[in-house]
């Protein structure tokens, strides 16, 4: 182990950079927190508009509910709509990470039931292989973490990169 001097201690130079570099963790944790985050696409429940292996970014600011007045005109944050993709966590589990298209929000039908206001179902585009709300039924908004954006990298397991895949918008 490696002793190193409390940061009071370092020369100038030195505690520049250690505090920048603090500085710069920081603010790297709060954005990819609380603003966008990357995340890896595990399933082809989604195909074609989502494949097994694509490296998105989830833009988790869009759905980060009321703002202070003061900042709501400065920040694009909304609820859920039907179409969006959408990122959330398995309410099985509460560990899963799944990726689903909104299919319906509170005040719609789904599933012979009109949805209740904070609630939404969520689809897979390939239905016939997708665990989603015709499973599990309709979520609680609280479960959506974010809205995937784009594809930023595109590689199957132990397949060649989809160049073609690479930053393009997710519809």
């Amino acid at each position: 182990m490696v002793a190193h001097p409390p940061l009071a201690a370092l020369s100038g130079r030195g505690a520049a950079l250690a505090r920048a570099a603090l500085v710069a963790t920081a603010v790297a944790l709060f954005v990819r927190t609380f603003v966008l985050a990357p995340a890896l696409v595990p399933s082809a429940s989604m195909a074609p508009a989502l494949l097994a292996g694509d490296r998105v970014l989830v833009n988790r600011m869009l759905y980060a509910g009321p703002l202070p007045a003061a900042l709501a005109p400065l920040l694009p944050a909304r609820e859920p709509r039907r179409g969006d993709v959408v990122w959330l966590r398995s309410p099985e589990d509460g560990f899963t990470s799944l990726v689903k298209r909104c299919a319906a929000v509170g005040g719609d039908s789904f599933g012979g039931r009109s949805l209740s206001p904070g609630e939404l179902a969520v689809l897979g585009d390939r239905q016939e292989d997708s665990r989603d709300s015709r499973h599990f039924g309709p979520l609680a908004r609280a479960a959506v973490s974010g809205r995937v954006s784009w594809v930023l990298w595109s590689r199957p397991r132990g397949g060649a990169v989809r160049w073609r895949r690479i930053l393009r918008a997710v519809r």
